[in-house]
């Protein structure tokens, strides 16, 4: 069942990039169905399939080219390779919530069930539940159906099997490691007393063995510890799935409005936790990024528009003493902390004493200020 609200807020949303639409296609109207048919109005995909589609330099969409070139789109840069797309972070979400529940084996033959026999009738069962708020499924007519189109190519048969493979072998696993120590723990009479000495060497190998690799994992700790000491981003590194969740969060605080101040303090306390930038906590994420053949996210980068963003509506708004509060916020990694240099310079010769003292008054802990 479709939110009203998510579908009037993707109208809306459609409303407020008409015209940048007007100059990269003929159809507007016939681009618009065609995108939805593919999304079913699911908000974070359509948006970010128009913008795809607009931020584009080379594309347009001539008249009876939509269908070709739409789906041409959202394969290349959506689906195709999408476990390392930059642009596929909504589907890698999806992913780790169906693999990460408790009842992963569960959820995944559902889901099947409702792939091979297009819906399942609702019976509001935990299961079920749990599907539905992953968002991979959506009732219709009072039955669970896959949400839409691309879900069912990058959710596909394929996706299951391999999954179910892995939570079965690590059910096989568990079994097997409890079997082999049930058999470990039973005492085994020997028949024959000549192969005493042979048992008994066997024993002192094991030892020998199991004092090799505590020696081993000893100096293994040993250089991690000094490893950590020696290197402060490592000691504070934040999980790739941390600092994954947190660049989406930032892409979506940039296009909108509302989510920057929760963003924007969760940033500031990450960085007033661990003392370095966003990029040292979230190393790991970025190599991992780059490895797959993309550009790596710079999250301070992104941190710091957001801030930008956020002043300048402080600016606007002529709230110009908390907007030079939020601009020292910025770090001196910022691709344009000459601008807001720039823009300090001009405040300090054009507006009143309050805000040159307050320039003033932050000028030691403030990049923004050091001109």
């Amino acid at each position: 069942m479709l939110d009203e609200q998510d579908k009037e807020d993707i109208y809306n949303y459609i409303k407020s990039i008409i015209t940048e639409l007007d100059e990269k296609v003929d159809r507007p109207n016939v681009v618009i169905e065609e995108v939805l048919s593919w999304t079913s109005f699911q908000k974070y995909l359509t948006k970010n399939v128009f913008e795809l589609m607009i931020e584009s330099s080379t594309s347009f969409i001539p008249s009876g080219k939509e269908s070709e070139i739409i789906a041409s789109l959202i394969q290349s840069r959506l689906i195709q390779d999408w476990e390392f797309q930059e642009a596929s972070v909504h589907l890698r979400q999806i992913q780790n919530e169906i693999l990460k529940s408790t009842q992963s084996k569960t959820l995944l033959e559902l889901y099947q069930r409702i792939l091979q026999e297009d819906y399942v009738p609702l019976n509001d069962s935990q299961e079920q539940q749990e599907l539905l708020a992953s968002g991979l499924v959506s009732i219709e007519s009072g039955k669970l159906r896959v949400a839409n189109r691309i879900y069912k190519q990058v959710f596909n048969q394929n996706w299951i099997d391999k999954n179910l493979y892995k939570t079965q072998e690590g059910f096989i696993d568990a079994n097997n490691v409890a079997k082999a120590a049930s058999e470990n723990n039973t005492p085994e009479v020997s028949e024959d007393n000549e192969r005493r000495p042979s048992e008994v060497a066997r024993v002192f190998a094991y030892l020998f063995i199991v004092i090799l690799a505590v020696s081993f994992i000893s100096l293994l700790v040993f250089l991690i510890l000094k490893s950590s000491q020696s290197s402060p981003s490592s000691k504070f590194a934040r999980s790739v799935s941390e600092c994954q969740k947190f660049s989406y969060e930032l892409d979506e605080a940039l296009k909108q409005p509302p989510n920057r101040l929760k963003v924007i303090t969760k940033g500031l306390s990450w960085r007033k936790e661990q003392g370095i930038s966003l990029n040292e906590q979230c190393e790991d994420f970025r190599k991992n990024v780059e490895k797959s053949g993309i550009v790596p996210s710079d999250i301070e980068n992104k941190f710091n528009q957001v801030l930008r963003q956020e002043a300048q509506t402080k600016i606007d708004t002529n709230q110009l003493e908390e907007a030079v509060d939020i601009l020292c916020k910025i770090s001196d990694e910022y691709e344009y902390i000459e601008d807001i240099k720039s823009i300090f310079q001009r405040w300090e010769s054009t507006r009143g004493n309050k805000i040159q003292n307050k320039i003033n008054q932050l000028k030691s802990s403030c990049p923004a200020a050091q001109y």
